[in-house]
């Protein structure tokens, strides 16, 4: 009885202590332990000013926007009297900001690995640099990024890229349920090689709201293409494959809205996000005369927290375009469907959900163990083909396109969605290591199936 007695006390006196606070004026704000961010960096993100009223939640917003931020290992935000008001105390412990981290990744069809340098506080003010490159035996490159995510402190944010890659990108039949006998191998294999640039400026209206426009611009030679080693007189492939595409300059306007109300403690990710983006390419912007194309998407992500430790993400999208370049395309496979090949369907047209469910598995000396399931799927199809014709052969093709893009032939490429073909499931397990010092996974391993396939695949990702 005393012990409950001693309880309520203590929780009474809490609560009184809280509601004393409320509405009284910050006289000072102060930031311990921080040795590599710049002070005013952290009370920039906190959002803290001298003068503010504090409300019943306004430390765990500031809580919110520092575990958030991804500089910081732990937080801890007190108040305490100052003066005529109180004083907002932020003790922060921060992540070592840069480090070379060697990266490797598998799935079927793509194996890489690389390195990565990564600075995520540059100048002690949460700028972000990476330089990055890769050796993989579909998708080499390299990568320049800078990312200043508050321009002087303000809500302003830019970000600079610089690319070059090298890809060879498949093209399956999407007409495989009709012929149970043909191997699932690409039809055609193509060589790309892109190489440009990309800016980015916009402005995060009250932190959760970015409005931004960019602009791309690239070259993309296509180099001669392998073929399948389908054999070529069955009826199913009756010609030597035309080339996919010509090299072409492509010159991009870009748009984006996002409403982003989501936040982060350690692994856990929990709130929603959706966004909206658009992409139009034409002469206007650098194109060639034969490129003009446009693309829009849309995404929504919503995580919820449960005992503090699971999480429960879900992602939906959608994405349609007009005219795309090969290389521009949309595909599902490898690691956003898993349990398929890399890029084993593409289209113009792509619907997509994730669900995931991830759980504490133990914890080590600061390295987090996490387990999770999930469930992807897909659905996608070419919406506009070009209208076959008849060749000197006899044979139906699809008549190359202005921009030089040659589709497979009607035999092995089906304008139009039909739900038994072009709808792709999966279901899986994987594992999530993380170190608390480290914002983003150190190893993911997804084991998934292709739903009313036989294949069970693996994934795994090391780095970034």
């Amino acid at each position: 009885m005393r012990f409950l007695v001693s309880f309520a006390a203590l929780a009474f006196s809490l609560i009184a202590a809280q509601a004393w606070a409320v509405d009284e004026v910050i006289t000072d704000v102060r930031v311990h332990n921080a040795v590599r961010t710049d002070e005013e960096t952290v009370r920039s993100i906190a959002g803290l000013s001298i003068g503010q009223l504090l409300q019943p939640d306004t430390l765990d917003i500031v809580r919110e926007r520092l575990h958030s931020s991804g500089l910081f290992a732990d937080v801890n935000v007190y108040w305490e009297p100052h003066q005529d008001g109180v004083r907002v105390n932020i003790v922060v412990r921060e992540k070592f900001p840069w480090a070379p981290l060697p990266t490797f990744s598998y799935s079927p069809g793509n194996i890489s690995g690389g390195v990565v340098v990564g600075h995520g506080n540059l100048f002690g003010r949460g700028k972000r640099g990476v330089i990055g490159a890769r050796l993989s035996n579909v998708d080499s490159g390299a990568l320049v990024a800078y990312e200043d995510p508050a321009v002087w402190g303000s809500w302003i944010f830019f970000t600079i890229k610089g690319k070059f890659q090298l890809q060879i990108i498949p093209e399956y039949s999407n007409q495989y349920p009709n012929f149970p006998n043909m191997p699932l191998e690409p039809m055609r294999n193509t060589k790309l090689r892109s190489y440009g640039g990309e800016i980015n400026a916009g402005v995060a209206w009250f932190r959760k709201v970015r409005t931004s426009v960019g602009w791309i611009l690239d070259q993309n030679d296509v180099f001669p293409y392998s073929a399948s080693s389908y054999p070529q007189d069955t009826g199913i492939i009756t010609l030597p494959l035309p080339q996919a595409a010509e090299s072409a300059r492509r010159g991009a306007a870009t748009a984006n809205v996002t409403f982003d109300f989501r936040a982060r403690e350690h692994a856990v990710m929990y709130g929603n996000a959706l966004g909206f983006s658009l992409e139009v390419g034409g002469t206007r912007w650098g194109s060639d005369d034969k490129i003009s194309y446009w693309k829009a998407s849309v995404g929504y992500e919503h995580g919820i927290r449960f005992f503090r430790r699971h999480n429960l993400i879900v992602r939906a999208g959608a994405t349609a375009g007009d005219n795309l370049p090969l290389w521009a395309e949309n595909s599902a496979g490898g690691t956003n469907l898993r349990g398929y090949l890399y890029r084993q369907f593409q289209g113009d047209t792509h619907l997509r959900t994730q669900v995931e469910y991830h759980f504490p598995l133990f914890s080590l000396w600061g390295l987090d163990v996490r387990g999770l399931v999930f469930d992807d799927a897909a659905a996608i199809w070419y919406r506009n083909l070009p209208t076959p014709t008849v060749d000197a052969s006899g044979n139906a093709v699809y008549p190359q396109r202005s921009d030089g893009r040659q589709f497979l032939p009607p035999s092995l490429l089906r304008q139009g969605f039909q739900a038994d073909q072009d709808l792709h499931s999966s279901a899986g397990a994987g594992l999530r290591f993380y170190l608390r010092s480290v914002a983003i996974p150190l190893v993911g391993v997804d084991v998934g199936n292709g739903l009313g396939t036989k294949d069970v695949r693996v994934i795994l990702v090391l780095g970034v």
